[in-house]
């Protein structure tokens, strides 16, 4: 737990010198001066010290008091100009050391932090090592020699977690908007939760402090998620890949793919993964049209090249059979190719009916949240009125004696979303369909081809030498050969991309039981730190006496763990909005109180220090004050720091304190005072 031993300020002015210096105890310590007496410059130098004094709304020397940079004023109305001031801060942790910063300096930079190894504050006789820091610059909160915020972080024992930002990118948790669940500063502290947060674009920031605060493990089940959606995202890559290329042996072997798509599917059985082909007697695989290609090469070697002359008869029959199945398979062509352009003008036709649909969608949105709010939907045809020759228009075109009832705009809104749906759902299955036909195209566009080249070859063999080797039969030959290189070649590449599809089947199988297994961001642990938070804040809320709401309808949200109020009827509300100006305060002591002890008792992050800069706000009433401190008065191994000025009365101060243990710091008249 983080302790604050000691504060030393040293300034050096044109007249001598000026400071203040102060040990502080474990437990409660009221810090009481009156108004303008310097107990928010105390507090603020302590945060400048932690190089935390962002959360006073800027950086740097800029966020002091002038008291601390310009002019010291002491005693009243005698100034004394500032040459150098530094404030030194002595703090524990299993350890103890010693920072040191300027605030103003002729030969020192703001940004730099000396760091002494040692209590320099409470044993002044030693002399300690020490190492120079930066602060506000890059590498501040990265650099494990130099950077200050960062050996902060290990100081204090803490392992900030990856978040994730505005951009998407991962990054970390910064101290400055940590601090603010433990340290609340008098101007823009107690308007509202985490008021001081920096923002540095880190999505849902005060939840994320929450849960590191807590230690909750939903920050190790995000990183999960997290690791399992970028190995689920690389697989769907690799799977597109994979698939595609099977496509293209599909495509280059004329054949269809069977048994995958190109989203990651559970594949139970490889054998279901395949390439076929349609023919006249059925679907046959490729391995089945390879075992006969291979059987037609081997029955033509069987038989030898025959002459033109010894082949002319075949010839003639391969013809006319050439001739027929030319014939068919351009009657095919043009009947798919005549079907592909009826459909694509269909699709079309849907696609823009799609888009007329959408438009009448929003208007008619539109139209019903102008209604619901209260308005008047001002257009002549909504009055039935025709916009151009300004004659009543009847709103149906049924005869005047058939009784109707106009649909309503919600209706009208749902029928609208139906029919955009049966359209889409319809343009999807037609894109399929223009897909497959567009293959089949393909397919027959490449035969013709081949048939239009074998009746070349054939008719060329029957105007030559009879006594010529048919040059038809050794192109079929060599053709022949060649088709079962190719489809062998091709067998083999699908046979590799057919283990690689069970590899990635197997991954994603995986990852969907990895995610199954922690499709719940909390952990029973985080449950019960939560429910604890909800316990300790409701107690509080209680002891402090607040009023606005009954207490048994406020509770801990698991969205962004804050308050909120939630009646039987299931509205919520922000307690913020929700609850007087005096109960809010009480809210917020609770909270920060609550999220130290539950943090406490789970061993969490919370650094067991609390400090309040001017609590008692909102005209507090003295008796909630009381027992606002009472209830920090029972911390005795955290730390408590409470900035008072007790309305500038003793009576006040007594009647607030009475028979509490506490460390007391009183200022008398000034904080800064000529140093011995």
């Amino acid at each position: 737990m983080l302790k604050i031993n000691a504060i030393k300020i040293e300034i050096t002015t044109t007249d001598g010198s000026f400071g203040f210096e102060q040990t502080f105890e474990y437990g409660l310590n009221i810090i009481r001066g009156n108004n303008s007496s310097g107990k928010s410059s105390l507090f603020q130098a302590i945060l400048y010290a932690l190089g935390l004094e962002e959360l006073l709304g800027g950086k740097n020397e800029k966020t002091m008091q002038s008291v601390l940079k310009d002019m010291v004023e002491y005693p009243d109305e005698i100034f004394h100009k500032i040459i150098q001031s530094h404030v030194y801060l002595e703090i524990t942790n299993n350890e103890t050391v010693t920072v040191k910063r300027a605030i103003v300096s002729p030969t020192e930079n703001t940004k730099l932090i000396d760091v002494y190894f040692g209590p320099l504050l409470t044993e002044r006789n030693k002399h300690f090592k020490k190492q120079a820091m930066f602060i506000h610059d890059k590498g501040g909160a990265s650099d494990n020699t130099f950077g200050f915020h960062l050996f902060l972080i290990d100081f204090l024992g803490w392992k900030m977690p990856e978040v994730t930002n505005t951009q998407g990118q991962t990054t970390h948790l910064y101290i400055q908007q940590i601090a603010p669940s433990f340290i609340v500063e008098q101007k823009s502290g107690w308007a509202d939760f985490f008021a001081t947060m920096p923002y540095y674009g880190i999505k849902q920031a005060v939840s994320r402090v929450v849960e590191f605060v807590l230690n909750m493990d939903v920050f190790e089940n995000q990183k999960k998620k997290q690791e399992i959606g970028y190995r689920e995202e690389k697989l769907r890559e690799q799977w597109k890949t994979t698939y595609f290329q099977m496509d293209c042996i599909s495509k280059d072997t004329r054949f269809k793919l069977q048994g995958i798509n190109e989203k990651p599917i559970i594949v139970n059985s490889i054998d279901e993964i395949c390439l076929i082909k349609d023919t006249e007697i059925g679907s046959i695989e490729i391995d089945t049209e390879l075992s006969k290609i291979k059987q037609e090469y081997k029955n033509l070697n069987d038989v030898g090249i025959k002459t033109v002359g010894e082949n002319i008869e075949t010839n003639e029959v391969n013809l006319k059979n050439l001739q027929d199945k030319l014939n068919l398979k351009s009657l095919q062509y043009d009947i798919i190719s005549s079907d592909l352009s009826i459909s694509e003008q269909q699709t079309k036709q849907y696609e823009e009916q799609l888009q007329e649909i959408e438009t009448d969608l929003v208007k008619n949105k539109n139209a019903l949240k102008v209604t619901n709010l209260g308005g008047e939907i001002n257009s002549d045809v909504s009055k039935s009125i025709c916009p151009t020759c300004h004659q009543h228009i009847e709103d149906t075109l049924l005869p005047h004696d058939v009784q109707h009832t106009p649909m309503r705009l919600e209706d009208n809104i749902k029928y609208l979303e139906s029919e955009k749906k049966m359209i889409e759902k319809y343009i999807e299955g037609q894109k399929m369909t223009l897909s497959e036909k567009q293959r089949k195209l393909n397919i027959l566009r490449e035969e013709l081809s081949e048939i239009r080249s074998e009746i070349r070859r054939i008719k060329h063999d029957l105007t030559a030498d009879n006594h010529m080797p048919s040059v038809a039969e050794i192109e079929q030959r060599l053709n022949l050969k060649k088709k079962i290189e190719f489809i062998e070649k091709k067998i083999e590449e699908f046979e590799g991309l057919k283990q690689q599809i069970n590899a990635l089947s197997n991954e994603y199988k995986t990852i969907l039981l990895e995610k199954k297994d922690i499709s719940n961001d909390y952990s029973i642990k985080d449950c019960e730190k939560i429910d604890n938070l909800n316990y300790n804040f409701k107690k509080s809320l209680k002891a402090f006496k607040y009023d606005s709401k009954p207490v048994n309808t406020i509770k801990i949200s698991k969205e962004n763990y804050m308050p909120l109020t939630q009646l039987d009827t299931g509205e919520i509300y922000n307690i913020r909005f929700d609850s007087s100006a005096s109960d809010f305060i009480r809210c917020l002591w609770a909270y920060y109180i609550s999220l130290m002890q539950t943090s406490m008792l789970y061993h969490g992050n919370h650094p067991g220090l609390l400090l309040f800069d001017e609590p008692k706000q909102q005209d507090m009433s003295e008796e909630g004050f009381k027992i606002f401190l009472q209830n920090l008065s029972t911390f005795s191994t955290e730390q408590v720091f409470v900035f008072a000025s007790f309305e500038n009365k003793d009576e006040s101060f007594e009647a607030a304190t009475e028979g509490l243990r506490f460390n007391y710091v009183k200022i008398q008249d000034k904080l800064i005072k000529p140093l011995n």
